[in-house]
């Protein structure tokens, strides 16, 4: 059973670890990096609970294993006792639920957004977000286009057309996913949904060749705003930590992290598999097990 335990066990580690600490990387490699890490940790976690749960319903109803796949059952018909199954069993009906409740409020949200698109939101507060999908595109408030200078307004609208072109909303959905599936990378999924707006920042500023230009902009947006809604995957103007953002923007641009980038990102989408094989070759020297 080690072999099947030890890999999530570890991506949940590496995850909780890249949740607590800045990733010294570009804000586009930061948010790839840890958009990786998010998607491999619901896919280990979750399905080693999952892979548990349902050995451990084997074992309470043996007669019902003959209707399970084998490759879902272990291999030497071990029984799981109930202080490892029952939990997992929990857990992964809990899991199931919080993503369903998930992918149900992200519907409505999208929903909302795309049936006053093409539209203006009819508010004096400042929004802007971007709509994902074919007929997606910038939504903005009345508030936005009264309050803003019209080089402002390009500052904006180059920010949200950043997160449309490169898909930021899969970015947020994952993270989001995560952070409802698994409430302990709730710091994972805050430090993507920075990363996916910083990128998006340094795209602007790159756009308009003026720095400044788009850290006051964010902060006049932000003063504007009443508070932040719960946008859920839709990345908005103002929705991860401006104060950091706008002290970023003030500063030198990132370095462009052509080498050590595309590095980090390949090491990490393969750690994955080289702690399930290690495992295994573990389990297979040692003849552990996790009971």
């Amino acid at each position: 059973m080690t072999s099947s335990v030890l890999p999530g066990v570890l991506t949940l580690a590496v995850a909780l670890a890249l949740g607590r600490g800045a990733v010294p990387l570009h804000p586009s490699w930061s948010a790839r990096l840890l958009a990786t890490t998010a998607t491999t940790t619901l896919l280990a976690v979750p399905g080693t609970l999952l892979f548990l749960a349902v050995n451990y319903g084997a074992t309470l109803a043996p007669h019902l294993a003959a209707h399970v796949p084998e490759w879902a059952l272990f291999g030497d018909d071990r029984p799981v006792p109930d202080w490892v199954g029952a939990p997992a069993a929990v857990l992964t009906a809990a899991g199931g639920a919080a993503a369903v409740r998930a992918f149900a409020r992200w519907s409505r949200q999208l929903r909302a957004a795309r049936a006053v698109f093409p539209g203006v939101l009819e508010t004096d507060e400042p929004i802007a977000v971007a709509v994902p999908g074919r007929d997606g595109g910038v939504l903005v408030s009345r508030g936005l286009l009264t309050g803003l200078a019209p080089r402002e307004l390009e500052a904006v609208f180059q920010h949200e057309r950043s997160h449309l072109r490169h898909a930021h909303h899969r970015y947020l959905a994952v993270g989001e996913l995560a952070a409802a599936v698994l409430p302990p990378l709730r710091p994972l999924a805050v430090r993507l949904r920075f990363a996916v707006e910083r990128w998006a920042d340094e795209e602007a500023a790159e756009a308009v060749g003026d720095r400044r230009l788009v850290a006051r902009t964010i902060a006049k947006v932000a003063l504007g705003r009443a508070g932040e809604a719960d946008a859920g995957p839709l990345p908005a103007f103002t929705g991860s930590e401006v104060v950091r953002r706008v002290r970023a923007l003030l500063g030198a641009p990132p370095a462009k992290n052509t080498v050590t980038g595309p590095v980090a990102l390949a090491l990490s989408g393969s750690a994955t598999g080289a702690l399930a094989a290690l495992a295994c070759q573990l389990d297979h020297a040692l003849a552990s097990t996790f009971l």
